[in-house]
Parts: C-alpha cells; sequence; structure tokens
C-alpha cells in the first residue's frame, strides 16, 4: 500500500511531465480561448482577462464551429445518439435478437436519455467539446448526485479545466489513475468530509474563519495498486479514491468507485505521448502570425486617421493643440503638415486573408459550412457530407471510444445499482458487461455506404431481371431489408422476431391449407350437383330394365 508521501511525489512527478506542455497550453487560452480557466500551474483568479494577444477572432471562431458540429454530430440534445447490447464477442450475443432483451435495452436507454437531459450534460458536454479541439485533451468527472434518498439521486457531470488534473495510462494505453489538485473552504471542507476528519487547523478555521481556503489533493487510482490485499470483512471496489490535505499531507478521506470516474479523451495522440494535441496545435503558427499582422494594422491604421503632424522648430506660439476645434498660433503656418503615410494595407490584407482561410482549414471550418453555391445538386452535397465524415472519421471513434464509451457505462453503473432501470429478463442473470452502439448523425452517416451500397445494386438487379428474371433469387429480401433498418437507424420495435415471423407463416400456412380444402370440397359439392341429373336418368333407366327382366313371359 503506498502512503500518502508516496502518492504525492507521484503527483508531483506527473504534474512535472504536464508542465511541459503548458505553454501551448498558454497559447491557446491567448489566441482561441481567453476566458478559459486555469490551465497550467500558477496561481489563477477567475475574472482575469487574457485578450491582450488577441487580435483576431478567426481561430475563436473557427474553433466554435468545429466543436458545435462534433457535438451535433455525435450526441445531440433531441434525439436518443446510443444503444446498448451484448457484445457481439460474449456467449450471450444471440439475445441481442430476443424481444424481451431489446424491450429491456429500449427502456433503460430512454431513461438513461431522461436523466441525462435532467442533469448539466449537455451543458458540460458543449463546454468538453470546446477544449477538445483547442486544448487537444478533454478530462469530464461522472458522479452521483448527493445521497438525499437510498435509491436514485441523479447524475453529475463537471468538465475540469486542463491544468487541475494529471493523469497515467494503463499498459494498454487508457487512462485509468488521476490526481487532481482543489482548494476549498473550510466550511466547504467540513462539510465535504466531516469536521472531525480535517486536521486541527482547518477545523479551528471552519469555526474562526470559515471561508479561509486551504488546498487538498485527490487521487484515484486501481484499487489493486493501493490495497497489497483485500482487506477482512471490508469490500473493495475497482477504484480507490483517496483525498489529501496538503499542507500538512494527511488522508482526509478514503472512498471508492465500482467505475473510473472520469472520461479522459485526447483529440489526437503520437506515439509515446500522454497529452493530446489538437488542431490548434498545428495552427498555432498561422495563428501567431495572423494575430500580429493585425495589430500592425490597427497601429498603421491609427496613423493613418491620426497621422504625425511636422512642425518648424520653434514655430509655435504655446503648446500644440490637436483637440477638435483648438486655435494654435503659429510664426510660419505653412511648414506645418501631416507626415505622409506609406502603409500598404493591400499586402496585410492579402495576406490576412491567406492565413484565415488557411486556419479555417485546419479547423476544417470549410467543409463544415456549406458553401454558398446556388443550384448545388444532390449528389455534390452528399460528396461534400462524405469528405466531412472521412476527415473526421478518426478522431470521432477516438472520442467515442475514450470519452462517450466511459461515460455512458459510468451513468449506466450508477443508474443500475440505484434501482433507476427495471428489472432485466430472467434469460439476462450472469450478464457482467454490455456495449454501447452510437447511433447519432454522424454514426449514421459513415453507415449510409451500405444503404447506398443496396439500394444501388437493386436499381441493376431491376434492369437485370428483364432479361432473365430467375436472377431475383439471387436476393435475400428479408436479410437485405434487415441490414437497411439497421443501417437506417429504424428503432429495433419496427421490426419482428425471426420467432414471430415463423408464428405467423405457419398461420398463414394453416390458413391456406384450410382454404384450399374448402376450395377442394366445393368443387367437389359443384361436381356432384353439375352430375345429378344424369346419375338421376341412369337410375331411371336401370329401373326400367330390371322390370323387363322380371316380367313373365308370352
Amino acid at each position: 500500500m503506498p502512503d500518502i508521501l508516496s502518492l504525492i511525489k507521484r503527483y508531483d512527478k506527473l504534474k512535472q511531465r504536464r508542465t511541459q506542455w503548458e505553454p501551448f497550453f498558454r497559447d491557446v487560452r491567448d489566441y482561441i480561448r481567453p476566458r478559459k480557466g486555469k490551465v497550467d500551474s500558477s496561481t489563477f483568479q477567475y475574472g482575469q482577462p487574457f485578450t491582450n494577444k488577441r487580435f483576431d477572432s478567426t481561430a475563436t471562431e473557427a474553433n466554435r464551429l468545429l466543436a458545435l458540429s462534433m457535438q451535433n454530430s455525435l450526441c445531440p440534445s433531441s434525439v436518443i445518439w446510443y444503444k446498448l447490447k451484448i457484445p457481439e464477442a460474449h456467449p450471450m450475443a444471440s439475445l441481442n435478437e430476443d424481444p424481451q432483451v431489446v424491450a429491456w435495452f429500449n427502456a433503460v436507454v430512454e431513461k438513461m436519455f431522461f436523466t441525462m437531459h435532467q442533469s448539466n450534460f449537455y451543458s458540460v458536454i458543449g463546454e468538453a467539446f470546446l477544449d477538445y479541439t483547442s486544448f487537444g485533451t478533454i478530462c469530464i468527472m461522472i458522479d452521483e448526485d448527493d445521497m438525499t434518498t437510498p435509491n436514485f439521486n441523479g447524475v453529475i457531470y463537471k468538465s475540469m479545466p486542463i491544468g487541475e488534473f494529471v493523469f497515467a495510462e494503463d499498459r494498454r494505453g487508457i487512462p485509468d489513475t488521476l490526481f487532481c489538485e482543489y482548494k476549498l473552504s473550510a466550511r466547504q471542507a467540513a462539510q465535504e468530509f466531516g469536521k472531525k476528519n480535517l486536521p486541527e487547523v482547518v477545523r479551528d478555521a471552519a469555526t474562526e474563519k470559515p471561508d479561509e481556503e486551504y488546498e487538498f489533493l485527490r487521487a484515484v487510482l486501481p484499487a489493486e495498486e493501493y490495497y497489497s490485499k483485500k482487506r477482512r470483512g471490508k469490500e473493495i471496489k475497482a477504484w480507490t479514491a483517496i483525498d489529501i490535505f496538503l499542507p500538512g499531507k494527511e488522508k482526509v478521506a478514503e472512498s471508492g468507485y465500482n467505475e473510473f470516474p472520469y472520461a479522459i479523451g485526447r483529440f489526437a495522440k503520437e506515439s509515446g505521448e500522454l497529452w493530446g494535441r489538437s488542431p490548434a496545435d498545428v495552427a498555432m503558427a498561422d495563428i501567431k502570425v495572423l494575430n500580429k499582422i493585425r495589430e500592425l494594422e490597427l497601429r498603421a491604421l491609427n496613423k493613418a486617421v491620426d497621422p504625425p503632424l511636422i512642425a518648424p522648430h520653434q514655430g509655435i506660439v504655446g503648446a500644440f493643440k490637436l483637440i477638435p476645434g483648438a486655435i494654435n498660433y503659429s510664426r510660419e503656418p505653412e511648414r506645418i503638415k501631416f507626415l505622409p503615410f506609406e502603409g500598404r494595407f493591400d499586402l496585410t490584407n492579402l495576406k490576412g486573408d491567406e492565413l484565415k482561410r488557411g486556419i479555417r482549414s485546419m479547423f476544417m471550418a470549410d467543409q463544415l459550412v456549406m458553401p454558398e453555391k446556388p443550384n448545388m445538386t444532390a449528389q455534390e452535397v452528399i460528396e461534400l457530407r462524405d469528405q466531412f465524415q472521412r476527415m473526421l472519421g478518426p478522431t470521432v471513434s477516438r472520442f467515442e471510444s475514450e470519452v462517450l464509451m466511459p461515460l455512458v457505462l459510468r451513468t449506466f453503473g450508477i443508474g443500475y445499482r440505484t434501482g433507476l432501470f427495471p428489472p432485466p429478463p430472467e434469460i439476462l442473470y450472469g450478464l457482467t458487461e454490455i456495449d454501447v452502439e452510437f447511433v447519432g448523425s454522424l454514426a449514421k452517416a459513415q453507415k449510409l455506404q451500405d444503404v447506398t451500397a443496396i439500394t444501388q445494386w437493386f436499381g441493376m438487379l431491376g434492369q437485370a431481371a428483364q432479361f432473365s428474371p430467375d436472377i431475383i433469387d439471387l436476393v435475400n429480401f428479408e436479410e437485405s431489408l434487415r441490414i437497411l433498418g439497421d443501417r437506417l437507424g429504424v428503432p429495433g420495435e419496427s421490426l419482428r422476431s425471426e420467432e414471430e415471423i415463423m408464428y405467423m407463416r405457419n398461420i398463414k400456412a394453416q390458413q391456406a391449407q384450410e382454404q384450399k380444402q374448402t376450395n377442394d370440397l366445393m368443387l367437389a359439392a359443384e361436381g356432384i350437383g353439375k352430375a345429378g341429373p344424369g346419375l338421376k336418368a341412369l337410375q331411371e333407366a336401370n329401373g326400367a330394365n330390371e322390370e323387363v327382366e322380371a316380367a313373365p313371359a308370352g
């Protein structure tokens, strides 16, 4: 079991690794996100402006467009953007087609969707996307709300500033350890941890100086690294959280989590690096040059609008006044003139426009906004969207796996343990893991390639069937329609299960057999009715013959 000093030393080492990235974080704050909070190890005062270096808003607007587009494509607030299912490689994966299982997963997703709406999720995820596309690394905390009832109390989300946390990865490159430094007033610390668990200096301050702030450190790491062996009589959760009073290096609280309570995502990551890179990393040189050009333009504009004067030495009586309506006295007024301005705004505008286009291209802003081109065909629109999807596809996959997947699973775990969901079907007992499938607009768009291929194939088959009708037998229409429904995001309730289809077909076959038997009986009866007169005549003829034979001779 590592002691408190070992945890603090590990935090300091991880913090040292972050300092290598802090110059970039400060550049992002200064040129793109000037109102962002703590971005480095320095002391930060909320409300402190950082706008003295920014003279152009192109990068800020391009970053906003990219963040809003990703949010609307991946997790829109108006529709359900994910589904739950059993992992495909799981032995119980065949139950994904079971109506009871489908209905339960749908009910769970609906509960989770409304829970997220009732929480602060969508406001937090919007801020997280802005950080994701600018700083390149984000961290979202997912935790249960304050325990006011023994059951479900809601879920809270928090986007942590880039300068407040450090983290470490496991051997697979997945973040599983986090340290975050935070401040609490003495009163808040007493409410959070209980006055008896606080050091004496904080206990006294809670009474005498309740608003005095103190620094704390939270360490969240796998429980197997904190406990060398299971403690007798106590259940150990998968992750352990230790809260430390930094000035005194004392532990004030210890808790645990069933899932890692933080979703840490990187926009892009180079091999061997821990922190992520964003489009701002590529565009930063152009951003700085553009802002410098705009700064020089403003200085030149000031000279052009209010140019300096040339006046003879000792040619002015008294101080020269430049305010409107002022009267100046001069011995040689003809020698007083404005200094000619030789600035070239055309060159700065030309270079500035070039830099703007480059910055917007690096943030993919031009692909996100449809060009104002008249009479665009549907094919041109589709091609533009396909280009955007291809460019953003790898980033979307990383965001889904690093951020949205653990966030959804953590939310599910909290809801499941606190009784938010209806009881699962008995056939799911023993299931220990679930999978998340994302069905947002971008995920649907990426699947539309199959829809396009199948529909084009159907069109070709229709033309070929005019010459060879038997070629239609090649198509499995039922499976093709199921694939189309899945790719288009058709709700599972709209499709019948294999058992329902088999039952309906058996009923139809039985009805068809009964109808055939009825038709056969009707045909037989009709035949008998038509043959009735002939049979009667035959019977009469036979009767007459019998009478003749029976009559006496002579």
